[in-house]
């Protein structure tokens, strides 16, 4: 019992430290480009959020979520374009088309296990892709302009620093949302689904709605990720979304580690760096890259965050030791 308030006193230390590096970070870099590419950190973090809700809790495998990330940049696009709704509100009618779409793909497949589930995952993308391809005023290869990201009619990305903030919020509400959704009965059933489908049926949990839920909930984020996108590049173009980005968001729960709220965030930073670093190692890029996927598979199978509990469980179990011999030595010196 004194060891787990020893690691949550731990953790929340951690995460203060972290909150406030957060916050303080775009006060101390002059560098625009910098600011760009963390405020893609913040929208990696939201996307891979996404997919751990439905690979890390709900057990359900998808390689193709870069679907929705371009159905979110798409109708985002369409809608501040021909609409004139505000940016924020269509870039959550993205993702609510973006969670409807995810719905309708999982109604057939709520059935399929492993292969089966990613198969289809990875026909649905290419059906997207294509779909983009051949429609002539999506201008897929020359690509659309896109209206910037903006709020109350203030063009954010006129400092990026301003969309870093924004970004930042999205991430904290997004990253809230999560921890509430799976601390809550519909997190237990996805669980409960995961671990064992036949005894979740047993217990009376309708085992396809809620993994049409977490297709949904999933589908959602990766939605409201791909819409931020959109407005941030301030366009769109058909390669962004071929069916290979979409193992991105796998890495980045590999490097971080499922089943947590805060796996994703780390493997999204730990993959922006590792990109941002072999940026310029053209020819030798996707090897490098694989060796690295590799090397955690291999030697970090829970991700960073596995690896951080058990130095964490190593800490509070250092902490609760010396506790006691402070005790100890109190108790001799009284006697």
């Amino acid at each position: 019992m004194r060891e787990n308030l020893s690691i949550k006193k731990l953790n929340r230390i951690i995460l203060l430290i972290v909150g406030l590096a957060a916050v303080i970070l775009p006060l101390l870099i002059t560098n625009s480009y910098r600011l760009y590419f963390f405020s893609f950190v913040g929208i990696y973090i939201v996307a891979a959020s996404g997919l751990d809700i439905l690979f890390g809790y709900a057990g359900m495998i998808s390689f193709g979520h870069i679907a929705y990330y371009a159905i979110g940049a798409y109708v985002t696009t369409l809608l501040t374009t021909y609409t004139g709704i505000p940016v924020v509100a269509s870039m959550l009618i993205a993702a609510v088309v973006a969670a409807a779409a995810g719905a309708l793909v999982a109604l057939p497949c709520s059935k399929l296990k492993f292969q089966f589930l990613a198969l289809a995952s990875i026909a649905f993308a290419n059906f997207i892709y294509q779909l983009i391809c051949n429609i002539s005023f999506l201008e897929p290869y020359r690509g659309l302009k896109v209206e910037p990201l903006s709020i109350f009619g203030i063009n954010l990305n006129s400092n990026y620093r301003y969309t870093y903030y924004f970004i930042l919020v999205c991430v904290v509400i997004a990253l809230l949302a999560k921890h509430m959704i799976v601390k809550s009965k519909i997190g237990r059933a996805f669980m409960a689904c995961r671990d064992n489908t036949r005894s979740a049926d047993g217990m009376g949990i309708n085992v396809r709605k809620y993994k049409v839920m977490a297709f949904a909930i999933s589908t959602f984020y990766v939605g409201f990720a791909g819409a931020c996108a959109a407005h941030l590049n301030e366009l769109v173009v058909s390669n962004t979304y071929i069916q290979s980005n979409a193992f991105n968001y796998v890495i980045m729960c590999i490097f971080g580690g499922v089943n947590t709220i805060f796996g994703p965030v780390i493997g999204a930073v730990v993959f922006q760096f590792i990109n941002e670093a072999l940026a310029s190692a053209t020819a030798w890029r996707d090897i490098i890259f694989g060796g690295v996927v590799l090397l955690f598979i291999a030697f970090l199978p829970g991700g960073c965050m596995g690896a951080l509990k058990k130095l964490e469980g190593k800490l509070a179990a250092r902490l609760n030791m010396g506790k006691k011999e402070t005790a100890a030595e109190g108790v001799e010196k009284n006697d």
